[in-house]
């Protein structure tokens, strides 16, 4: 049996995959530190190091979050075509075959 260098898996919607995932570590997160829910301006004198830590978590996860928006929203509703079909339908458009 010959064996293949990668796995790859059919990932219908790679963006939804994602966004689930990102809500996923959102519930850990707030299901192992609950004063995530309290609002900004609550003053803590002395976070702990875990709350500290969650709460930088949470900042990359919204950053990541916004990102993943502004790639749908740029994003084209076209699928890809693969090279060849691109330089049959558009060589007379373009001297560069991508």
């Amino acid at each position: 049996m010959l064996r293949t260098p990668s796995v790859s898996l059919p990932i219908p919607e790679p963006l939804a995959l994602l966004d689930a995932t990102l809500l996923f570590i959102i519930q850990v997160l707030i299901a192992r530190h609950p004063d995530l829910l309290a609002p900004p301006e609550t003053p803590v004198p002395h976070p702990a190091p875990g709350l500290r830590a969650a709460r930088r978590i949470l900042d990359a996860v919204r950053e990541v979050h916004h990102v993943l928006e502004i790639y749908g929203v740029v994003l084209p509703d076209a699928p890809a075509l693969s090279l060849g079909e691109h330089c049959a339908e558009n060589d007379h458009q373009d001297d560069i075959p991508f």
